[in-house]
């Protein structure tokens, strides 16, 4: 069947913290009927094809809907409408650049001549002897000379590696025709690309044209967050441009894509909380949630038909076995069908119930029939037959090599134990694996005569089985072929054979090792960006645990090399408030710094950005992570139109009753002078000596502090005893902080390098 191409586009782009989720749009037409099928090709190889989602939009309620999808291996498009290339021209294009090549050799080589030719130096003279004669002239003319035709040599050599550009075009352009022109040639690794093939179901004519979206995640892509502050010349405003370095190695170029990038995982496994229930009585048992449960019993009627005419002949039919009866009982007539069923196992042969004996379609079958021979009443003729599904384990006793383990086949029969009625005049028939404790008939540990119904026993609930991984990974399993020992169940496929499903051109593509292919594309997507973000730069993370989402305003183009590429996100205004801080205890340097209150929804990532005042580069910084709409303060550096000056004094006297302690008086004196047109806000730091914990015999006393200051507790660092005043200078002027304090020790002792601490 011819299903028809769609051309797809790359419509948005989701990157999160390690991969991405890509979207791709296609368009049918309006006004034609949809295909029943169509094909979405030139996908990535290293797709994930778990992941891959279809949904169809447009206006309308008579849109079609998307049935299934399946991923394919395909070639990359190729030009089918031109016409193989004339022998004639394929030489002539190979002769043409040849020529060029041979011509561009010469030319080099009279330019390396030209360049080994050089002006001599002059010739050294006798001691005492005037200089030698120069010609200045003639070494001038050389050097001009030299120059020209070298100049000259490079233009013509210039003109000839543009026509071997085009001659080489030429020439591929033709080799390239005379082979897609060969349907025996064999696809090239990397001509091979992942396709989608999608199902629509609801064939209408649409009035309008309707879109088929399809999603894929893609493994390797990174990026990391950066910045871009422009402050105005006034310090009222500022500009906050966020941006991002991306960098993605999935096998396709991202080409005018919507761009969005998150801080989650690609997947992640969360389950939701589930409420216990609370009841009042006895505790009952936890429900047993599973995603896998036993296959459904009569699997082997799937293949009676094939068993009975296509794979079992006449010489495959077995003679009937010799009945053995039991040692101590009578053996009666057998029933037909119980016989059959008696004789059969839960993986036997089909049986047959018009009295003849079954057909084995397995070696060993007959013998495995010796031993199922047990005593029981006389034939039933109003008991009908027992369908397939509830074949029995053999009740006589059995080498442990040859028993049949318990399966989930045996419940239907046990369920049908009720509607099984006695003979007339004879005793309750008994069901086989429903009666007895050694499962055989009657209750007798190796079968015997019949029971009453106190041999029937409680059924064992099924047990529990833990899911493995690959049992629910439901688009892997696969059923086995009828002729396979295993048929009947559904097993795992590997891998190679599932690409080997998925393939589109098989006659093309028998030479590829497909797997290592795949393996190879999914590696180098891994590999995007291994190198490292650039420098200050720091992959996007979870913030506490939750994740954040930043949308680009506009359109990007990201190759698919594995470099990081700068990329614009958004900007935004944000009013600022400028600042200026200074510890004179340390340094007299007043640094500026702005307040920015974050213009965004989600937070401000750590990361490098460069500040801007007026449209001129001021500096670059690192930003610490701001909270959602919380604020931000970056440091411009240091104010050279604010001075501030510190001066102490120290006074030693005497204190008590007896002149028995000191008295250590310290006066801090702090000017701080605006020379700027426009008042300042200044926070002056500064820092009082701190008492160690059990000393008493030493008293710290605050007598003075103008203007009054407040405590200071710093956030990034600990800091014992500080304090800050925040104050405004006016233009032009000046003002003057003050702080006295008194520390009282005992006479006989001293402070640790000196009474006179403030220096």
């Amino acid at each position: 069947m011819n299903i028809p191409v769609l051309t797809s586009r790359i419509d948005s782009v989701t990157v999160y913290r390690q991969g991405a989720l890509v979207c791709r749009t296609a368009i049918v037409l309006a006004a034609q009927p949809v295909p029943p099928q169509i094909k979405l090709v030139n996908l990535p190889l290293s797709l994930d094809d778990g992941s891959v989602r279809v949904r169809v939009e447009g206006e309308g309620s008579d849109l079609p809907v998307a049935s299934d999808v399946r991923v394919a291996l395909d070639l990359a498009v190729t030009e089918q409408d031109l016409p193989p290339p004339d022998d004639e021209a394929l030489k002539a294009a190979r002769r043409a650049v040849a020529e060029i090549a041979e011509r561009l050799a010469q030319l080099r080589g009279q330019r390396r001549r030209f360049e080994r030719l050089q002006v001599f130096e002059r010739p050294a003279n006798k001691r005492g002897q005037p200089p030698l004669a120069s010609p200045v002239r003639a070494r001038l003319a050389l050097l001009e000379f030299r120059a020209k035709a070298i100049a000259g040599l490079d233009e013509r050599i210039h003109d000839a590696l543009a026509q071997e550009r085009r001659a080489v075009q030429v020439k591929e352009d033709l080799e390239h025709r005379q082979r897609a022109a060969s349907k025996a040639r064999q696809a090239k690794p990397h001509e091979l690309r992942k396709a989608a093939l999608i199902a629509l179901r609801g064939h209408v004519t649409p009035t309008a044209p309707v879109r088929i979206v399809i999603e894929y995640m893609v493994p390797g892509a990174r990026w990391a967050p950066s910045y871009a502050i422009s402050l105005s010349k006034d310090m009222t405003q500022a500009s906050v441009s966020v941006r991002a370095v991306v960098a993605q190695s999935t096998g396709e170029d991202w080409h005018a894509a919507k761009l969005t990038l998150s801080t989650a995982d690609i997947q992640r496994w969360t389950e939701l909380p589930e409420l216990q229930v609370l009841r009042i009585g006895r505790r009952q048992p936890p429900v047993q949630r599973r995603g896998w449960r036993a296959p459904p019993a009569g699997a082997a009627e799937l293949y009676a038909d094939f068993d009975r005419f296509l794979a079992a002949g006449p010489s495959s039919t077995p003679p009937p076995a010799k009945p053995r009866p039991a040692v101590g009982h009578a053996r009666a007539e057998p029933s037909p069908d119980l016989d059959a069923l008696a004789m059969l196992s839960d993986d036997d042969e089909q049986p047959s119930f018009d009295g003849a004996a079954p057909m084995s379609t397995r070696s060993g079958g007959v013998e495995r029939r010796k031993e199922a021979i047990v005593a029981r009443p006389a034939p039933m003729p109003s008991a009908p037959p027992m369908p397939r599904s509830a074949a029995m384990a053999p009740s006589a006793p059995m080498p442990p090599q040859q028993a049949a383990p318990p399966s989930a086949s045996y419940a239907p029969m046990r369920a049908q134990a009720a509607s099984i009625a006695a003979p007339k005049g004879g005793a309750p028939m008994p069901l086989p694996g429903a009666l007895g404790r050694g499962g055989g008939f009657g209750g007798l540990p190796e079968g015997g005569g019949g029971g009453g119904p106190a041999g029937f026993q409680a059924l064992a609930p099924e047990p529990e089985h833990e899911a493995a991984p690959e049992q629910l990974a439901y688009g892997d399993l696969r059923m086995p072929d009828p002729k396979d020992s295993r048929r009947g169940s559904l097993i795992v496929s590997q891998r190679r054979e599932r690409y080997l499903e998925m393939l589109w051109v098989r006659e093309v593509t028998r030479e590829i090792d497909v797997v290592a292919l795949i393996d190879g594309a999914i590696h180098t997507a891994h590999r995007a960006g291994q190198g490292g973000p650039p420098p200050r730069h720091h992959l996007a993370s979870s913030q506490g645990g939750f994740d954040y989402v930043y949308a680009a305003d506009g359109t990007v183009d990201i190759p698919s090399d594995g470099v990081f590429h700068g990329i614009p996100l958004m900007s935004r205004s944000a009013p600022i408030e400028l600042g200026y801080i200074v510890v004179p205890r340390e340094s007299t340097d007043v640094f500026r710094h702005v307040k920015l209150k974050n213009p965004l929804d989600a937070p401000l990532l750590p990361g490098p950005a460069d500040i801007y005042i007026g449209g001129d580069y001021l500096l670059s910084t690192d930003l610490r992570l701001a909270p959602p709409r919380g604020e931000l303060k970056i440091g411009l550096g240091v104010e050279q139109a604010i001075k501030v000056s510190r001066n102490t004094s120290f006074a030693e006297e005497s204190a008590g009753l007896m002149g028995g302690s000191l008295a250590l008086r310290h006066e801090i004196t702090i000017e701080v002078a605006n020379r700027r047109e426009r008042p300042v806000n200044v926070e002056v730091h500064e820092r009082l000596p701190t008492l160690r914990e059990r000393e008493d015999e030493i008293q710290l006393d605050l007598a003075a502090v103008d203007p009054p200051w407040t405590a200071f507790e710093p956030e990034d660092y600990p800091l014992k005893g500080g304090h800050r005043w925040q104050i405004q200078v006016p233009a032009a002027q000046q003002k003057k902080l003050r702080v006295v304090y008194v520390i009282k020790i005992s006479a006989k002792k001293e402070l640790v390098g000196g009474n006179r601490r403030e220096q």
